[in-house]
């Protein structure tokens, strides 16, 4: 098992007195809301990496997208929060100790400023632009309404409308059948009158009595005028049964459209009322993700201005940094898992020989004691 050594990290005493006594009080404190900071950075960063892979991985499964945004969280806070922290302390130390003594000191220090201005600049756009996402995001885009039931009432308001202006209908067609056989009666007596005296002066013409003939004559006239009359009493009335469905269709379809027209009304009410409330929560989700978003970044800053002042304290109270390396006892697990890649790297490579036919050389056991000729 190979030597495992950790590094270890500890505080020189203090040279300054009277400056250490006087910042020690608050020293902890900006230590521990530069950590808290660090924290609400994390968490905030955190929201914004889940968002983005949940929103690149809709097509995905879920299980995958899950694991896949967790571990990027992890990944991203892990680099920006550690490493930012750690960069941010060796800057600030190289520049409060003045310990850039030549070109190699500058050009390592130029890197490690450069890593983390970066770092710097992208956890405070990933902590304040997610917070405000994540109010944003919660409002929705559209509005959706369930009209449903203001469909249905206009589907049973129509079918009432049919029902409605069907009775009347027959009732038309009732009164125009009953009116033009009660005219079609009328005229046919009228004509059945006449086709009788037809009838009588025809006999008496037919007996010899000339002066029937104009009588015949004149009732034909007469019987062929009612024929007329009755044509045209039944055409006058299939005329106003013609102007009453006209009528009739209109008033239905005026009714059908008003109660068209009450449904849309119906809706665009209630699609309005839906507007104003999402325009009042994107109003209010856009004042507290603000908010937050501007309290966010202040804690960002103030992570790094704690940072800084730390270190500022120690260098004014004469306090170094040392580190040591010291030998580091691996964990159980650490053994368990050491123990089973030897024995899986070495089941693996019996049979890799075996199958390769290398041969070991033979190991020379050595005597013990003293060696005797033999006979």
């Amino acid at each position: 098992m190979k030597k495992q050594v950790k590094l270890t990290a500890k505080e020189t005493s203090a040279t300054n007195h009277d400056f250490y006594n006087l910042f020690r009080p608050i020293t902890p404190s900006l230590d521990i809301i530069g950590k808290v900071a660090q924290v609400i950075s994390a968490i905030t960063e955190a929201i914004t990496i889940w968002h983005i892979t949940q929103s690149e991985m809709v097509g995905s499964s879920k299980i995958v997208a899950i694991i896949v945004s967790l571990f990027a969280m992890l990944l991203v806070v892990a680099v920006l929060e550690l490493g930012g922290r750690k960069f941010l302390q060796v800057v600030t130390r190289a520049l409060v100790w003045k310990r850039l003594k030549n070109s190699w000191y500058i050009a390592l220090f130029v890197i490690v400023s450069l890593i983390t201005v970066g770092m710097g600049v992208l956890s405070f756009r990933l902590s304040t632009n997610g917070i405000k996402h994540a109010f944003v995001s919660n409002v929705p885009v559209t509005t959706i309404i369930d009209d449903s039931e203001m469909k249905s009432d206009y589907r049973r308001g129509v079918r009432e409308i049919d029902s409605q202006f069907d009775k009347e209908w027959r009732m038309i067609k009732e009164n125009h059948r009953e009116i033009t056989m009660s005219t079609s009666d009328k005229f046919k007596a009228e004509i059945a009158v006449i086709d009788l005296k037809i009838e009588e002066y025809e006999s008496k013409y037919r007996n010899g009595s000339k002066w029937a003939k104009g009588h015949i004559e004149n009732y034909r006239k007469k019987a062929t005028h009612l024929a007329t009359e009755k044509a045209n009493a039944i055409a006058k009335l299939n005329a106003k049964k013609t102007e009453k469905l006209e009528n009739w269709q209109n008033r239905k379809n005026k009714a059908i459209a008003a109660e068209k027209s009450e449904m849309k009304s119906a809706i665009a009410t209630v699609i309005t009322q839906q507007n104003k409330v999402l325009d009042s929560k994107r109003t209010n989700a856009n004042f507290w993700g603000g908010l937050f978003s501007w309290l966010v970044g202040f804690s960002v800053i103030l992570a790094f201005i704690c940072i800084v002042t730390v270190e500022v304290y120690r260098r004014g109270s004469g306090i170094q940094v040392e580190y040591e390396e010291e030998d580091k006892t691996p964990s159980i697990l650490e053994m368990l898992w050491d123990g089973v890649v030897l024995r899986l790297d070495s089941f693996i490579r019996v049979r890799a020989e075996r199958f390769a036919k290398i041969t070991k050389p033979e190991s020379v056991q050595k005597t013990i004691g003293f060696s005797y000729p033999r006979g």
